[in-house]
């Protein structure tokens, strides 16, 4: 019957008592209708074993996975708890981890953008846009997360952010990448029944950018390599972004006082440049990209990216009059 109960699981829970009605033909058709007590001792024992089955089936707990993240849901700064699962497993930081073909900017929101406050002018994304060139690079920070924890913050992400499985490959061998990241990437290989010995690379989900916006800065990067590899990371482009010195706290008074600053120095720049009919900072050429097309700016659109409960999203079928509904 095991192929029965899961059959089950998928259907309406008002049908947790069919195995037990099931146990208990079945059982008297095998004893017939003189051992009725019977039947029911071993229908009933039947029923409760398929309802066990099919509540831990239900029951699954949620897995993680491994993210790698740049950017204010660090380690240290104030939208790190973005990561973490409402009444799940808290993120936690496995390591850091250099990934090649993926370049720094800062996006910085222009007035009326839907992430743009003013209360908080210190605040800003980071947005790696793949170049395909391997001399780009970023120290990125792993972090294994509740698998529920992704959908929320891919609906939360700034604009144009997105995440991908497998796009980046992780430079195990680099300095930048830490020794636990390494390690467990080899026995992830060895469990696999692969050869760790000599694994170079790794696949990582990683939040990139959909999208080069014309309000994007480049990030300074915290290390040039002699082979010309130009290394970003958000805490320190950041903070040689602000000009601060070494030692300051991210989130503290200083920092912030420095990031919105520059970030409005940033703004007046890109609102002069645009004004001139020119784009700043290496972007597109005028005329070629359009913004606006897009959800970024203060025409944003209505936004359908969000999460419903089923009786929310039937209430608002009923409302529209269409016939699809929630199970």
């Amino acid at each position: 019957l095991k192929p029965l109960f899961v059959a089950l699981q998928h259907l309406s829970p008002h049908l947790c008592l069919f195995p037990t009605l099931l146990s208990t033909y079945i059982c008297l058709t095998m004893t017939g209708a003189g051992s009725v007590g019977v039947a029911v001792a071993a229908a009933a024992t039947a029923g409760l074993a398929a309802g066990w089955f099919i509540s831990q089936q239900q029951t699954e707990k949620p897995k993680l996975v491994l993210v790698a993240v740049s950017g204010t849901i660090e380690d240290g700064f104030e939208l790190r708890k973005n990561i973490n699962y409402p009444g799940g497993a808290n993120a936690t930081f496995i390591g850091w981890a250099l990934c090649r073909g993926a370049k720094m900017f800062f996006d910085v929101k222009d007035v009326g953008s839907r992430e743009r406050d003013d209360r908080v002018p210190h605040r800003v994304n980071p947005a790696m846009v793949l170049t395909g060139n391997a001399s780009d690079a970023n120290q990125y920070a792993l972090y294994l997360v509740d698998e529920r924890a992704c959908l929320v913050a891919l609906l939360g992400e700034p604009r144009y952010l997105s995440m991908a499985p497998d796009v980046l490959r992780i430079d195990i061998e680099d300095a930048r990448t830490s020794p636990e990241v390494r390690q467990l990437a080899k026995a992830v290989a060895k469990n696999d029944g692969l050869d760790p010995t000599n694994l170079k690379q790794c696949a990582v989900m990683a939040v990139i950018t959909t999208y080069k916006s014309q309000r994007f800065v480049p990030a300074p990067p915290v290390e040039v390599r002699d082979d010309g590899t130009q290394v970003t990371w958000f805490r320190g482009s950041l903070a040689k972004f602000a000009n601060l010195q070494d030692g300051v706290a991210p989130s503290s008074q200083e920092w912030n006082k420095a990031v919105a600053e520059a970030l409005g120095k940033a703004d007046k720049e890109l609102i002069e440049s645009k004004a001139k009919g020119a784009v700043a900072n290496g972007g597109h050429a005028p005329g070629t990209t359009d913004d606006s097309i897009y959800c970024s700016g203060s025409q944003h659109p209505l936004r359908l990216s969000r999460r419903w409960l089923p009786s929310e999203f039937n209430a608002l079928a009923a409302a529209a009059e269409i016939g699809a509904r929630a199970g």
